[in-house]
């Protein structure tokens, strides 16, 4: 089915690269809350494009939120159109850090668009906090398929915060520029669908039991401050 064009561009998977998202001086302005997602923007300097921001509550434990960030093949069950998401193998690579490569479905007759992210992650248990920053790679270390785009300018950043044994604070910040001959207002419009739609699959997905057993290695694993 053809899917309308504000539908699409969503770019954001997971997680995660070498520092924060874009510094800004803009405040932040409420775009709209629904199905207990609150969507934020503000512009960035240097940027065309806006940073969007959108935050909800999670009744689950942090480790068992920060499980479902862990599980990478499961974005394709919950981030906005996402076909496909997979470590890149690499040396380098620790459980923390690693570049992380997606796949996001476009409606005809645009291409798809593909994306690698230097993903860094901090996992803090005892504070309760997780902290993902990603940002797109200029670099080719995964060939780019035919009909695809390959996003060169995007970041994103995953804030997870304990509010109780029960309760985790999510907040989801992603700009991007997903290229090819799409304009900035289809950019931005895409960006706020994306976080939007994976923040409320989010949930769902989240109260798979498999992440309470997946939470509780988590919590064995990085139970002191690192």
């Amino acid at each position: 089915m053809i899917k309308s064009l504000n539908l699409l561009f969503f770019f954001s998977i997971l997680l995660i690269t070498v520092g924060p998202i874009d510094a800004t001086e803009e405040d932040w302005v409420f775009i709209e809350e629904s199905q207990g997602v609150t969507i934020h923007s503000r512009k960035v300097a240097g940027h065309a494009e806006s940073e969007f921001k959108g935050t909800r509550i999670i009744s689950q434990p942090v480790e068992v939120v920060g499980a479902v960030l862990t599980d990478i093949p499961s974005y394709t069950r919950w981030f906005f159109n996402c076909t496909q998401a997979e470590k890149i193998p690499d040396k380098a690579s620790t459980d923390l850090n690693f570049q992380l490569y997606i796949v996001i479905e476009a409606p005809w007759p645009l291409w798809n668009r593909d994306v690698i992210y230097d993903a860094r992650t901090r996992v803090d248990i005892p504070s309760g906090k997780i902290m993902v920053w990603g940002k797109a790679r200029q670099g080719a270390s995964v060939a780019v398929k035919e009909n695809h785009v390959r996003v060169t300018d995007s970041a994103i950043e995953w804030n997870l915060v304990r509010l109780d044994d029960n309760r985790t604070m999510v907040s989801f910040t992603k700009r991007i520029n997903i290229g090819g001959s799409i304009g900035t207002y289809l950019s931005d419009a895409g960006c706020r669908k994306a976080i939007f739609e994976s923040l409320v699959n989010f949930g769902r997905i989240a109260s798979d039991p498999k992440y309470a057993a997946l939470g509780n290695e988590l919590k064995g694993k990085y139970g002191t401050s690192n």
